[in-house]
């Protein structure tokens, strides 16, 4: 059965709610998503939408000053920040509108948008040096995936219910095991039983990848299964300072990945490196399971001092 979405009053009370307990980023969730609905038309009432208006920008005062105090500490000044880490903040924060390029398809990250970085819906991988030392582990990588498989390890649905946050349905993949994973991973900690499982895994990239490293939201290392005849409908990522790869690994045919502008199919054993802020979908309309494995990277135009400033930035926003 569909859960019924939760109307204005509810939604505007459960802010209140992680307000009064000091969580003032779900409390921020629930006002916003309360007054979109208001401004969708749903019945609500004036002074209640008033109230968390002004709840909702006070609480965004207080998060800009909490972001600069929290990266100071951190020994990252603003008089310090890279030009690029600058602007991404003010676009954060509401101080600067991103330029509209005109792209058929920008990138839209659903948490933060990184700006003036070079971009492609896929990436060239020819000069990665690491690639290549990569892709030879195929083999091993698909029988450590196999042997999941066999013995019955659970792949968990990839889009999970949470309490924390209002959450639609996700384009029906919410708890729909269509599309489901077997995480190494844990909000950027290996989870050690899965790691044992699968050592090869676990070592090829973390030995080679320039992982991505934002607290808790990545590194990401999983195991992506897609059923027969499944569709995962148009999407875009978190951020943009990370790119997606896929390792194919069980690739049945007649299913691709779009992004954007570029459709590709799946080829075992050669990466595919994506923007996934880009829209994207995927689709599997073979008669078996697709199998690829999926980790994160640093973009490659990001300097080591725009990296450590943008997981310093995470480890404010966690904090407030």
């Amino acid at each position: 059965m569909t859960q019924a979405a939760p109307d204005f009053a509810s939604l505007v009370a459960e802010g209140d709610a992680r307000l009064d307990a000091g969580d003032h980023r779900a409390a921020s969730a629930y006002y916003t998503a309360a007054l979109k609905q208001a401004e969708a038309g749903a019945p609500y009432d004036r002074p209640t939408a008033q109230r968390a208006l002004r709840r909702l920008q006070d609480i965004e005062q207080g998060y800009v000053r909490h972001l600069h105090a929290s990266l100071e500490r951190q020994g990252f000044p603003q008089s310090e920040w890279h030009p690029r880490f600058a602007k991404s903040i003010a676009i954060m924060t509401g101080q600067f509108q991103r330029e509209n390029t005109g792209e058929q398809y920008l990138r839209m990250p659903t948490t933060y948008f990184y700006p003036d970085l070079p971009y492609a819906e896929y990436y060239d991988t020819a000069g990665w040096s690491w690639v290549e030392e990569l892709e030879a582990y195929t083999e091993q990588i698909v029988s450590e995936a196999k042997a999941l498989m066999d013995g019955g390890e659970t792949f968990a649905a990839y889009m999970k219910r949470t309490e924390d946050r209002p959450q639609g349905n996700s384009h029906g993949l919410l708890e729909n095991d269509d599309w489901s994973t077997f995480d190494l991973i844990d909000s950027e900690k290996p989870i050690a039983d899965r790691v044992k499982l699968c050592p090869h895994t676990f070592g090829a990239i973390t030995d080679f990848a320039p992982q991505c490293r934002i607290p808790k939201r990545a590194p990401t290392i999983m195991f992506s299964l897609l059923k027969a005849g499944a569709h995962i409908p148009p999407h875009t990522g978190m951020l943009n300072p990370r790119l997606i790869c896929h390792l194919p690994l069980v690739v049945p045919g007649d299913g691709a990945l779009r992004v954007g502008t570029s459709t590709r199919a799946w080829e075992k054993g050669r990466l595919m490196v994506f923007d996934d802020t880009i829209e994207h979908e995927a689709w599997n309309h073979s008669q078996t399971d697709r199998l690829v494995l999926i980790f994160d990277i640093w973009h490659p135009d990001l300097d080591e001092i725009e990296q450590a400033q943008i997981a310093a930035l995470f480890d404010a926003v966690d904090s407030y």
